[in-house]
């Protein structure tokens, strides 16, 4: 198991006031962070960021979570899980998601985090989940099929990476 006893992975809906910090805007606004996704566009404010976790907090199909290591009774931000938009009618929905703080790459978190998120969407009443990644995004290729989602589609020459085009791949998984 990838947990030790004084170490475990929490989500929680982001609080406004303590968790809007000046790491995860830095995050936000790291390229390598967020080579993957589509934040890489934008230059994202303190403001953008408090936002964007209230649109989310507040939305009835989105549901954003933090993603928190709890080591000796403290709670570590450390990156984000997003479910949604959940597509109520036929109970579908997406999940994204990225570890901000990059001396943790590679140590199971994000395949913990899914794992959560899954519960999460089951209790949601999500039948089931799908997520996108860039073809050269291998970690969250890996992480997605631990947690047994099954590629779906290729889409080819869909995104622009590093000014090379590249294919767009989507996972899913019915729960």
């Amino acid at each position: 198991s990838l947990m030790t006893k004084s170490e475990v992975l929490i989500l929680k809906k982001l609080n406004l006031k303590k968790d809007i910090s000046k790491e995860y805007q830095n995050w936000l606004n790291d390229f390598e962070v967020q080579r993957y996704t589509e934040q890489k566009y934008k230059k994202h404010s303190l403001a953008d960021v408090r936002n964007f976790v209230r649109e989310k907090n507040k939305s009835k199909n989105e549901f954003l979570y933090g993603i928190f290591l709890k080591k000796n009774n403290l709670n570590t931000h450390i990156g984000n899980i997003k479910l949604g938009p959940i597509n109520f009618t036929h109970k579908s929905a997406q999940i994204s998601y990225f570890i901000g703080e990059k001396e943790l790459w590679g140590n199971g978190y994000t395949t913990l985090a899914i794992k959560e998120i899954i519960k999460i969407a089951k209790k949601k009443g999500v039948k089931k989940l799908k997520a996108g990644l860039y073809e050269p995004n291998i970690g969250s290729e890996k992480v997605l099929i631990k947690n047994g989602f099954k590629i779906e589609g290729k889409f080819k020459s869909e995104i622009i990476y590093k000014g090379k085009r590249f294919n767009l791949h989507w996972f899913g998984k019915i729960l």
